[in-house]
């Protein structure tokens, strides 16, 4: 019996599967324009499927939500916040 691949092209398929499937890094920050100050609200992961999770920056876990965008809608509710990508555009849109 032979071996179809060696260990080394296996864990070479598996890096190329995470580096595709890994979930976005986002925060998503207050801005106060007129104390001309900001700051970050919480930080998230979005998978690939939309899902988000958002975790506080006091240490918390905020939720669960349909998207990166729609937890920085909710937290919108409480003053001017933006989303910020840490790892750049999404692969899929470029």
């Amino acid at each position: 019996m032979t071996k179809i691949s060696t260990f080394t092209d296996l864990q070479q398929e598996v890096a190329e599967l995470v580096a595709e499937e890994a979930p976005r890094r986002f925060a998503i920050c207050w801005i106060d324009v007129e104390e001309d100050d900001g700051g970050v609200l919480c930080w998230g992961l979005q998978f690939r499927g939309g899902d988000a999770l958002v975790h506080r920056d006091d240490g918390g876990w905020f939720g669960r939500f349909e998207s990166a965008e729609v937890a920085r809608r909710m937290l919108s509710r409480t003053g001017t916040v933006t989303l910020v990508w840490l790892d750049g555009p999404d692969p899929a849109d470029r």
